[in-house]
Parts: C-alpha cells; sequence; structure tokens
C-alpha cells in the first residue's frame, strides 16, 4: 500500500509540500494565528493525523489548529489530491459534522493513537486553540485534552 508510515520523516514531507506550495506559509499562518516558522510543524501534524486515519481504520477528530491547517492544505486542490494520491493510495476526504460528544470522543481516540505511534502531541498544536464553538468542523477535547 503507498503511504507513509509513523516511521516516515512527516517533517520532510511537509517541507517539500511547503516548497512546492509557499503560497500555504501565509494561508497556514492566517489560518491557524501562528508565526511563519511554526507552519512547518503545523503541516507535520496534518501529514501525521492523515496517517493515523489510515492506520486506524476509523473515523477520527483533529485538534482545532490542525483543522485549521488541514483545511489550507485541501484548498491547494492540486497539490493536496496529488500528496494523498501519492503517500495513501486515494484521496483524504475531510468530512465534518457529529455530535460534540461524537467529536469528543473521536478527539481522544485520536490522541492515543497519536501518543502511540508519535509520543506525547505538541499541546500548542494539539490542545484547544479556542473553544469548541457550533461552527468548527474539527474535534476537540475541552481545555484539558491533552492532560
Amino acid at each position: 500500500m503507498p503511504g507513509s508510515s509513523p516511521t516516515c520523516d512527516h517533517r520532510r514531507l511537509a517541507d517539500e509540500v511547503l516548497a512546492e506550495n509557499p503560497i500555504l506559509v501565509s494561508k497556514i499562518t492566517a489560518a491557524c494565528g501562528i508565526e511563519h516558522d511554526a507552519v512547518p510543524a503545523a503541516l507535520t501534524e496534518v501529514i501525521r493525523f492523515l496517517d493515523l486515519i489510515v492506520l486506524s481504520g476509523n473515523t477520527l477528530s483533529p485538534s482545532i489548529s490542525v483543522d485549521l491547517a488541514w483545511h489550507e492544505f485541501i484548498l491547494c486542490t492540486r497539490a493536496y489530491a496529488a500528496f494523498c494520491q501519492q503517500h495513501f493510495g486515494r484521496m483524504m476526504h475531510h468530512d465534518p459534522g457529529g455530535s460534540d460528544d461524537k467529536n469528543r470522543q473521536q478527539f481522544q481516540q485520536t490522541l492515543a493513537l497519536y501518543r502511540q505511534h508519535f509520543g506525547e502531541p505538541d499541546p500548542e498544536l494539539w490542545g484547544p486553540a479556542r473553544p469548541l464553538a457550533a461552527g468548527d468542523c474539527g474535534g476537540c477535547g475541552g481545555p484539558d485534552a491533552l492532560l
């Protein structure tokens, strides 16, 4: 099966995507409210999240910050589609929705899988950037999700 894995260099993949799509730096900076130098780390977490979906075979929920960075990657449709095909063998669709309780449950499952495969998640990117609101499509485990 094509794809990256927990042992692949996710940061290198993120750097390659950003080199080929420099517009993503300003887009992710604005969407996530982070500095330019934090963008490679944010995109790295998006790629790790996508890997977790493939590894688990389940529906998972990202943090709000990872979700917002993922949105910006998705909007570069050609680059995103090519990346997904090359690394996952298929398009990795974004299907927002579900109840707050279901999203929280999926977010906790995501964090457990993340810890199993990658170690402790960065609280700057995996902790809630702001409380989950009705219009958010990412999952959020609340203020103490990483405790």
